[in-house]
């Protein structure tokens, strides 16, 4: 959990790493976009699962900044080893690393995700908040890539396909890209390679951080539970006795931060 405190500072600082990376002519459509829906942003999670990452109010900003992060760091480590950074500019990692995920708010009339109703699903599962079935289906890469567009905003060709594939091989969808069988269609830059990095590191840190700081995981679920969460419970007993009601905690957070 955040507190209002850490919320409102990671805002902050979103927006003030947008100013000094991304050039006026976007940035001037991007920062008063943002906050339009500042509320949104500010508060929305990064995922839906407690286990998953950043799970909490506050955690999209948290996350997209470690994100950023990771990519600034991974970028010296690239270079330090001999990769290739003359194929990308640093405004266009920074801009992917800082709109990979953008596709999380959902429409602009509609959040994508919203508390989780079903206690059940919250205290069994984990699953703190549930998915908005009232918007279009959309994977959130390209929802982010259709947000961009959509408010008027030019990506370059690197940014796109980093932005669209960020997922690695975790989308099915991404093979064509990452597994090329010819030298004439493997990527042209590494660029790709490094934000999945940048988002696979981040989103691990924030695991560790909720595992160190917690002992509880789901203890069942249903028949149709995906290979992933088997694969977590299996690996960690539950201690019930300790298991926050994180709903709760999270509505804490909020009206701490509303409060005059």
């Amino acid at each position: 959990m955040l507190s209002a405190e850490k919320i409102q500072s990671n805002w902050n600082r979103y927006l003030t790493e947008i100013e000094n990376n991304i050039g006026k002519e976007r940035s001037s459509i991007l920062l008063p976009f943002l906050k339009k829906y500042e509320e949104r942003f500010m508060m929305m999670p990064a995922s839906s699962k407690n286990w998953h990452h950043s799970a909490f109010a506050g955690g999209y900003c948290d996350h997209v900044l470690r994100v950023l992060d990771c990519a600034n760091s991974l970028y010296e480590t690239w270079t330090t080893m001999g990769g290739d950074t003359s194929t990308y500019t640093l405004e266009e990692m920074r801009f992917a690393a800082l709109f990979h995920d953008l596709g999380k708010m959902g429409q602009q009339e509609g959040e994508y995700y919203q508390p989780n109703d079903s206690q059940w699903h919250v205290d069994k599962l984990g699953q703190i908040y549930k998915f908005n079935t009232d918007i279009p289906a959309m994977k959130v890469p390209e929802r982010s890539l259709f947000i961009l567009q959509e408010i008027g905003c030019k990506v370059t060709q690197n940014e796109f396909i980093t932005i669209k594939i960020h997922d690695g091989l975790y989308d099915e969808s991404n093979k064509f890209y990452f597994m090329s069988g010819q030298k004439e269609t493997r990527l042209r830059t590494h660029l790709p390679l490094l934000m999945h990095q940048a988002d696979h590191m981040a989103a691990q840190i924030e695991f560790e951080l909720w595992n160190n700081a917690s002992n509880s995981v789901p203890k069942s679920k249903p028949a149709n539970a995906s290979k992933g969460d088997k694969t977590l419970r299996a690996a960690k007993k539950v201690n019930t006795e300790n298991n926050p009601k994180l709903a709760s905690a999270t509505l804490d957070v909020i009206d701490s931060f509303f409060k005059d």
